[in-house]
């Protein structure tokens, strides 16, 4: 780890739904500025909880979380907008906007913080360059395949320069070949100084790329290793 103060850190996380399930029990668990990290495990481990608890979307029953410095249990409702500008978020199943071209999508998360058209322009172009867009930038989301769908989604979760990348499953609707390349661009992003945690059930993935692998089953955080491989 590169820095004594972790940018992200959970101390005894629980997360216990309303039916008494607990999704998260216990969890402690650091992350460095400028790690890659996968979160692995099954079906029901907790693991898209965890990305959930990060994006303030699902709060922690105890413990506390601190991210850059804040601590989001403690954090208004209203704050939240802004806490999540220092993050950037890629899912499953892309979520771009059908009725917006690809420029359009990508523009969106910097319109939304209010920055220049001018400034738009420039920085969408830069993205789309970076994903190997820039020639679909007119295209619609239905004109695109799902790598090139997924390669939009990474560079609108990366305009706005956040610390952070969080990507649930983001190869989970993709082929082999694809899922590579997105793999690819997440390690290059983490390579220009991104925190990028990747939840994923992809073990040949994980096995390959030889990052940091936390392994949670059942809401227990059963392994955490600097190089490691899928643990079934």
């Amino acid at each position: 780890m590169e820095n004594s103060t972790p940018l992200i850190a959970l101390e005894d996380v629980v997360v216990r739904y309303t039916a008494g399930t607990e999704a998260l029990k216990k969890v402690n668990l650091s992350v460095g500025k400028g790690e890659f990290v996968f979160v692995v495990g099954s079906s029901g481990s907790g693991k898209s909880t965890l990305i959930k608890t990060l994006l303030g979307e699902v709060p922690v029953t105890s413990g506390s979380i601190r991210v850059s410095g804040k601590q989001l249990n403690k954090l208004k409702r209203k704050e939240l907008p802004y806490y999540r500008r220092m993050l950037g978020v890629v899912f499953q199943e892309f979520r771009l906007l059908e009725d917006r071209n690809v420029y359009e999508n990508v523009a969106l998360a910097q319109r939304v913080i209010g920055v220049s058209n001018e400034r738009i322009k420039k920085n969408v172009s830069i993205m789309l360059d970076m994903v190997g867009l820039n020639d679909k930038s007119r295209d619609y989301p239905q004109e695109l395949s799902g790598g090139e769908q997924q390669r939009v989604a990474i560079a609108r979760a990366m305009v706005n320069r956040p610390g952070i990348l969080l990507a649930d499953e983001p190869t989970g609707n993709l082929d082999p070949n694809n899922s590579w390349e997105i793999m690819t661009l997440l390690e290059e992003m983490n390579k220009l100084g991104t925190t990028v945690i990747v939840v994923t059930h992809n073990n040949e993935i994980v096995d390959r790329m030889k990052k940091r692998v936390v392994t949670l089953h059942q809401g227990n955080l059963i392994s955490d290793e600097a190089q490691g491989g899928y643990v079934q």
